[in-house]
């Protein structure tokens, strides 16, 4: 196969972690009076960075709250909680299907020490030739700088690049760097708008020779 790179968003796209960045947040809010919403009504943060709604969460707040530090604090919890996250259905195979035949690597918003202890803990970093964090570059998605930020460490074009994103603002993100994008979606993002995308999947099971065909036509 001609060199190719297969690029994953983590939260929600490889793992499923948005149950324990709610508990997270949660937990690191109630010292402070505040609440998230309802695990129910969480995803209208899909997508978002911590960074972002820590801003959001110390507007509410009756006194000043440090977004930073509310950053940090819940980072911390969420470490904590990484044995408790899963893979997502498909993960596994997509990786053992594409590994040594084309690059692979992580954009995602979390901090790299979160998507590095999600990795290590599932035995499956050294699949990825690269990891980049929303803590390495100076905009978060919808913002394209993380995939300009990968793609040049892999050293292919924008238009060889597959970016795989279960949320409208990560297919914005690729979009705007010039990756193909294939969205995945969940069940909490299951109501975003994904008309932009290069294509739509189920499961990263579903991604295969054929669909890999039919974004890059060359590959074989």
């Amino acid at each position: 196969m001609n060199t190719k790179a297969l690029i994953f968003d983590m939260d929600g796209t490889l793992v499923d972690s948005e149950k324990m960045h709610w508990l997270a947040w949660n937990h690191t809010l109630d010292k402070y009076g505040l609440e998230v919403p309802p695990f129910a009504q969480f995803n209208s943060y899909v997508g978002v960075s911590d960074e972002e709604m820590a801003r959001q969460f110390s507007a509410a707040a009756e006194y000043k709250v440090a977004p930073d530090s509310l950053v940090s604090q819940k980072c911390r919890t969420y470490l904590d909680l990484v044995p408790q996250i899963a893979l997502l259905p498909g993960v596994i195979d997509t990786l053992e299907r594409w590994r040594g035949r084309c690059p692979m690597a992580v954009a995602s918003s979390s901090p790299y020490r979160e998507l590095i202890a999600l990795l290590d803990h599932h035995g499956v970093r050294d699949r990825f030739a690269h990891v980049v964090g929303g803590d390495m570059v100076s905009s978060k998605k919808p913002d394209p700088e993380i995939y300009h930020r990968v793609v040049s460490l892999l050293g292919i074009m924008p238009s060889a690049c597959i970016a795989f994103e279960d949320s409208q603002s990560g297919i914005a993100a690729a979009k705007g760097a010039g990756l193909i994008a294939v969205a995945v979606p969940q069940a909490m993002s299951a109501d975003h708008d994904f008309s932009s995308a290069d294509l739509i999947i189920d499961s990263l099971a579903d991604f295969d020779e054929q669909l890999l065909r039919q974004l890059l036509p060359r590959a074989g």
